[in-house]
């Protein structure tokens, strides 16, 4: 059975986020200077308020969700589904503590948990499920 393609899509966000997180990290590991210059960019906070290498090891645990993914692992749908739903919780908090600033930032806060909760849904769907017992079954087999 076929990649469903909205597993193929999620898997290349989690992957995208993977590489960022690693290549901030790796930049502010060569260049420590350069982080002022990214200041608005987003989780550079969170590297500023802890270690590198554990941004680093966050932003590979990410892309290997993201291989997961797309090998159909049954762990990896798991796996997305907890940072998602962590990721939607912590939106809500800083929606309802009112750490978001201005007008916009509400908005992409509330368009990051219209998305996750997505897809948090659609990897909980029985099709989708299914196509990770279906390659789970498969392996089992060779």
């Amino acid at each position: 059975m076929s990649r469903p393609l909205g597993v193929t899509v999620i898997g290349c966000f989690f992957f995208l986020a993977g590489i960022y997180l690693c290549s901030i990290t790796a930049i502010s590991l060569v260049e420590p200077r350069a982080i002022r210059a990214l200041t608005a960019a987003p989780f550079v906070l969170g590297l500023r308020q802890v270690s590198p290498y554990v941004m680093l090891l966050i932003g590979t645990f990410w892309a290997v969700v993201a291989w997961g993914l797309f090998r159909l692992r049954d762990w990896a749908r798991f796996t997305a589904t907890l940072l998602l739903a962590t990721g939607i919780a912590g939106a809500l908090a800083m929606i309802l503590l009112g750490s978001a600033r201005s007008g916009w930032q509400v908005v992409a806060l509330c368009l990051q948990i219209a998305l996750r909760a997505a897809a948090v849904i659609y990897l909980l769907t029985p099709s989708v499920i299914d196509s990770f017992r279906i390659r789970s079954r498969t392996v089992g087999m060779l």
